[in-house]
């Protein structure tokens, strides 16, 4: 008989009472196991391959839904652009609105500055449109040189504007050099 049971009455062997806390289910394996688990070296791993999907998916729907067709360009809410029947797709120049007796100068930004705008009474003096337009013809000259300046600029204008103000603008763009003078219009067709 071991030490750890006596012979008590009625036949029937007595144990010792020892470490009696015990759980309801057996714990010692799970703790084996936590062991285990505490001891390991954790890393992290990502897997790159589904990232690397969903970035190609992302930069083809980019690719497809870019426009260079000039549609970047803001059209204020007072304007009704005119339809016209033919039109070729509009290239990226300076923008000048024709907004009823005012008119709004707008480029992008040049040399890290922020974008250029300017909005001021629409006459044929307009000294803060005409000093925009000498500055960015100075900059186009810097960086392309005589013979690669086109004095290319869009101009939108509302379909019921007087002709007067837009010929104005057209006056103005004239004298400061830029004779490439674009309008935009809504390509619809009948």
């Amino acid at each position: 008989m071991s030490a750890d049971k006596v012979k008590g009455s009625g036949h029937r062997l007595v144990q010792i009472p020892g470490y009696h806390i015990r759980p309801q289910y057996d714990l010692v394996h799970l703790r084996h196991l936590l062991e285990e688990r505490r001891n390991k070296k954790k890393y992290f791993a990502l897997n790159l391959a589904p990232m690397v999907d969903m970035f190609s998916i992302l930069v083809i729907y980019l690719i497809m839904n870019f426009s260079s067709s000039g549609e970047v360009f803001f059209i204020s809410k007072d304007i009704t652009i005119p339809k016209a029947t033919k039109g070729v797709p509009m290239e990226s120049y300076p923008l000048i609105s024709v907004l009823g007796n005012k008119v709004a100068f707008d480029a992008e930004s040049v040399a890290g500055e922020n974008n250029v705008y300017v909005e001021e009474p629409n006459d044929l003096q307009v000294p803060k449109l005409r000093a925009m337009l000498r500055r960015m013809k100075q900059i186009e000259l810097q960086i392309g040189g005589e013979k690669n300046f086109k004095g290319q600029v869009n101009i939108q204008a509302d379909v019921n504007a007087p002709v007067e103000d837009v010929k104005k603008v057209m006056r103005v763009l004239i004298d400061e050099g830029w004779t490439g003078i674009n309008f935009i219009v809504d390509p619809s067709t009948k």
